[in-house]
């Protein structure tokens, strides 16, 4: 099974057995005859796996299996790379976010879902005070200037961020957290593209926030949701505390 046309509905016979390349292994799927197989292996050139070391999911005699795309579960932590803002200047640049994979049977509803994989394992991290932080995802530095210079695999997906220094100094932009629970995924085009990451930073002894919301710009003229945002809070999107250090030149 390619990673281009994974995602969708699925059908299975009992005894079927599929595979999905992920970035450093491969998943397998097999269908029994009320129930699922999952094994992950490492070993990229691996035809038929040993299930017995996989797990099962018992789920009754429907033989679809609906698989979907969906951000990470925890907050992703940007590092800016010596990312620099003068005072009352907008920057707005282009990151990658892998996503990732879920599993239902028969239906794409909650109580189905059997079980999600990231396509691409990311490291842990912490973002804010020792006492105070929380556990997050490493993204890593990787940003562009071009939205139409970004090119994504399938398992990827584009997410714009647009930073606002409403201070009197230079920001530099060193960990920028994005709450992934709050973006929902867009089609545009051939592109899959997450909400717009909208960050204003007013100084060092406020509060800052960032707004997620869709971007005729970025995620197309028509609104075409690939992937609902996990929260269903939409008040939560206006404040959002952001961590980041201004300095002078």
């Amino acid at each position: 099974m390619e990673s281009d046309n994974i995602f969708g509905k699925h059908q299975f016979l009992p005894g079927d057995t599929k595979a999905i390349s992920l970035n450093n292994s491969r998943l397998f799927v097999k269908r029994e005859k009320e129930g699922w197989y999952f094994l992950t292996s490492e070993k990229l050139n691996e035809d038929v796996p040993d299930f017995s070391k996989g797990e099962y999911f018992h789920t009754g005699k429907s033989n679809s299996l609906v698989i979907a795309p969906t951000l990470p579960d925890k907050p992703l932590v940007f590092k800016g790379n010596m990312l620099k803002i003068s005072a009352s200047q907008k920057l707005t640049f282009f990151i990658k976010i892998p996503v990732s994979i879920q599993f239902y049977y028969s239906k794409h509803q909650p109580e189905n879902l059997l079980k999600e994989i990231a396509a691409k394992r990311l490291s842990g991290t912490w973002f804010g005070e020792p006492d105070s932080g929380e556990p997050a995802l490493a993204i890593g530095n990787e940003y562009f200037f071009e939205f139409d210079a970004v090119e994504t695999s399938p398992l990827e997906t584009i997410c714009p961020v647009t930073v606002i220094n409403n201070s009197a100094i230079p920001l530099e932009l060193q960990r920028l957290i994005i709450r992934t629970e709050n973006l929902a995924i867009y089609k545009n085009g051939d592109k899959k593209v997450t909400g717009l990451v909208h960050v204003e930073f007013s100084g060092q002894d406020v509060t800052n926030s960032a707004k997620y919301t869709y971007s005729k710009t970025y995620d197309g003229e028509k609104q075409e949701i690939f992937v609902k945002s996990r929260s269903a809070n939409k008040d939560s999107l206006k404040t959002h505390f952001i961590r980041q250090r201004s300095v002078k030149n």
